[in-house]
């Protein structure tokens, strides 16, 4: 037996190197997805509480806005308005209303008309 003869030097078994590293690849992209999902989520469910606090605050301006329409249309405040006066609306006397065609006997009918240019 030769004294000189090498140790046989520790192999590395690839396959099971291999294995090991896309497990762990797998684990670290599964983890990095699950904590941006969580992340995505938590945003989307701020966003949409603002957005339903916005929409309640505008259905509320909305109401008062109606409030005010239906007491500034109804015939009691319309009423007082003009009882004031503060419209400026005098009444129409019947020598201020003007009548037009009221001697045309067809003033009501269909009548034929050109299209033809106007000759000088």
């Amino acid at each position: 037996m030769n004294s000189y003869r090498r140790a046989p030097a520790p192999s590395i078994r690839i396959a099971s190197l291999c294995k090991v590293i896309i497990a762990a690849v797998f684990i670290a992209s599964a983890g990095i997805s699950y904590v941006y999902l969580k992340n995505q989520l938590k945003l989307s469910g701020d966003a949409q509480s603002q957005l339903e606090r916005d929409l309640a605050e505008i259905r509320k301006e909305n109401e008062g806005m109606q409030l005010q329409i239906d007491s500034l249309s109804s015939l009691t405040a319309i009423k007082k308005k003009i009882a004031q006066n503060s419209f400026g609306l005098v009444p129409i006397t019947t020598d201020q209303v003007v009548r037009l065609n009221q001697d045309d006997p067809n003033g009501d009918d269909l009548r034929v008309v050109s299209n033809r240019p106007f000759r000088k």
